[in-house]
């Protein structure tokens, strides 16, 4: 929520990236639509300082339409990375899992990917992130995992698609050194260690440049110092609305198509 949206500007001159409308409605919304179809009720919206005034502007205008959630606006005072952003919601998540998503993403599934996603926590208790198998070319570009077979994987069968654990994540590899094609894309549930091991890594790091502290560092500490972290490929499709192409690449897709859980 917090980032400042350069790759989709002029668009985001005025109005902050995710509530830029795609097909008819804020960016912000077909997530908060996946949250209530997945039983959520309190919302954190993560802004960026110049975006504050902007949201809570959109929450008073549109509470009555979203009666079920509890809506709070947290600020990162510094674009320090993903990571970093989930600070200003330590009162709010205490010592609880929580669920992350990312709203420059689309997600079209058959069901609600937040929804599978706590089912799979739920079930093993440890934090889950959604995985995108990419084209080996495209690696580079984000968080890359290495995985093993997760036990009792055949014993859980309320999600489709593919359960791993996960063993190693590397950020940015070149092609030579990634583990796999699985990348993690943008939705979490986090147990409150990796909360815990951001903070650690904030505190070290005061005066952390952009995007210095993403999740995936919190990820990384939960693997070295011996906890499970699960990943789930997900069947269905990612749109990406990160950039003016791709907007427009969602925009004319969503358009031809009625049927998917979006």
């Amino acid at each position: 929520m917090a980032g400042r949206g350069k790759r989709l500007w002029p668009l985001t001159e005025k109005t902050p990236k995710n509530l830029i409308p795609v097909k008819g409605k804020p960016l912000l919304e077909y997530a908060l639509e996946e949250a209530r179809q997945s039983g959520l009720r309190q919302v954190v919206l993560i802004v960026s300082p110049e975006n504050k005034s902007a949201f809570h502007s959109y929450i008073r205008k549109n509470k009555k339409r979203f009666p079920w959630f509890v809506f709070q606006v947290r600020v990162q005072e510094r674009p320090a990375g993903n990571g970093h952003a989930l600070l200003p919601a330590a009162d709010i998540i205490k010592n609880g899992p929580f669920m992350v998503r990312f709203c420059d993403d689309i997600l079209l599934h058959t069901a609600p990917i937040t929804g599978s996603l706590l089912k799979i926590f739920d079930f093993y208790q440890a934090s889950v992130v959604l995985l995108e198998r990419v084209s080996w070319d495209f690696v580079s570009r984000f968080g890359v995992v290495g995985t093993k077979k997760p036990k009792n994987k055949d014993k859980f069968r309320e999600a489709d698609g593919n359960i791993y654990e996960i063993t190693e994540i590397i950020e940015k590899p070149a092609r030579e050194r990634a583990p796999s094609n699985l990348t993690v894309v943008g939705g979490y549930v986090l147990t409150p260690t990796v909360f815990r091991n951001l903070q650690k890594v904030a505190d070290s790091l005061p005066q952390a440049a952009d995007d210095a502290i993403p999740i995936n560092v919190g990820l990384q500490i939960e693997l070295i110092t011996g906890n499970k972290v699960y990943g789930w490929e997900f069947p269905g499709k990612r749109l990406d609305c990160g950039t003016l192409e791709n907007l427009k690449r969602t925009e004319d897709f969503l358009k031809s198509i009625r049927d998917c859980q979006v």
